[in-house]
């Protein structure tokens, strides 16, 4: 299915036409926003992307710069970290930590630790970047992409709705003055999209070049929108929702903080809504960040951190340094569940994507030798 070449006047299409048939068709699109802002024809609503009108391009950025459509891991790999993509288990990895916030704010709003609010707002403060993009969740819960420049909008910002939204439609729209430096936070097909950007030879048109920054966020699964709205209306009534949280295994319990009470709703009761999209990634832990960020389960209030880059590594150290973090090492057991969990992911990616017309024929070209690392490595591991 995802190989199936569309044809517009004998020439392979890359435009609208096979985004259209290949991603939108087929509901596999992540709602990532990478498309949004670029195309007249296309826009964002309540938690979808639509289609408005035709577009014959042969080639077109929509569908460059989509995490769904055809491309080589290696290659997107390559122009990130120089090389290419080896490292199955969590992605490339200089240093795995567990940290929280020492500033209590960004306990109080912030999900978890607050490590993520808590360098965004170190990195404005020591001039790394001037403009962040970030993910909101209006009073409906629907995520939309918002440019930040302060710690009061960074707070606005914090928090999980376990929705996906279209982040990148905000860096996408701008307005940016030309010369900003930018960083950015995102969901592991927000993180994918950007690199893609990155690595793209077409004209594009966005800022891409001056982002010098990305925080990408750990994801299991990304929720939709409209079905998981009437669960919770359902549920909670018409309070209004202050706070989501998962609970860790075996408990598994999402917590809902609305009006004064505390709703418990399953997890189990949510599977039907997780996105298609979401069953067909690889990726738990945004592997092409500078950082990546998660949840310690069974350690309330911090943060695993994945560091990757030479980036992620100074702006964690000079955070220390100047007290706005604090780390200790993430315990062994802890280090081998996230694997376990990254592992798993990957391989219950690759068997739904051969369900839909076998791996070899997938969106995401990786080596024979890599697939079957990934399904020896994960054998045996417990769901």
């Amino acid at each position: 299915m995802f190989s199936r070449q569309i044809e517009i006047g004998g020439k392979v299409s890359k435009g609208l036409k096979a985004l259209e048939e290949k991603v939108f068709n087929e509901n596999f699109c992540a709602v990532c926003g990478a498309c949004l802002s670029l195309c007249p024809y296309l826009r964002s609503w309540k938690g979808r992307v639509v289609k408005l009108d035709d577009c014959t391009l042969e080639e077109g950025r929509c569908f460059a710069y989509c995490p769904r459509t055809e491309m080589e891991l290696d290659e997107v790999h390559r122009g990130i970290f120089g090389k290419n993509y080896e490292e199955i288990e969590v992605g490339p990895v200089r240093k795995i930590l567990m940290a929280r916030a020492k500033d209590p704010i960004f306990h109080q709003k912030a999900q978890t630790g607050g490590v993520v609010s808590a360098l965004i707002d170190f990195a404005f403060q020591e001039k790394m970047i001037e403009a962040g993009v970030l993910t909101p969740r209006n009073g409906d819960l629907l995520p939309q992409g918002q440019i930040v420049k302060n710690r009061k909008e960074i707070l606005r910002c914090a928090g999980s709705s376990y929705v996906s939204g279209p982040t990148l439609e905000a860096f996408n729209r701008g307005p940016w003055k030309g010369e900003e430096r930018i960083g950015i936070v995102g969901l592991p097909c927000q993180v994918l999209a950007m690199a893609r950007m990155k690595i793209s030879k077409l004209d594009k048109k966005t800022p891409i070049d001056r982002v010098v920054l990305v925080i990408g966020l750990f994801c299991t699964w990304a929720l939709d929108y409209k079905p998981f709205m009437s669960l919770l209306h359902e549920r909670v009534g018409g309070h209004s929702i202050k706070k989501l949280n998962i609970t860790p295994p075996p408990e598994r319990i999402l917590e809902v903080t609305a009006g004064n009470k505390l709703y418990r709703i399953p997890v189990d009761d949510l599977r039907s809504f997780i996105r298609p999209s979401c069953r067909v990634c690889l990726d738990m832990t945004a592997e092409l960040a500078d950082i990546s960020v998660g949840t310690v389960e069974g350690k309330e209030g911090w943060n695993t951190v994945i560091i990757r880059t030479a980036v992620g590594e100074d702006l964690l150290k000079r955070a220390q340094r100047e007290g706005i973090v604090e780390t200790r090492l993430l315990p062994e057991d802890h280090l081998r569940h996230l694997k376990q969990a990254s592992l798993l992911k990957k391989r219950r990616a690759l068997e739904a994507i051969d369900g839909k017309g076998g791996i070899e024929k997938a969106y995401v070209r990786l080596s024979t030798d890599l697939i079957q690392r990934i399904l020896s490595e994960s054998k045996g591991i417990k769901t």
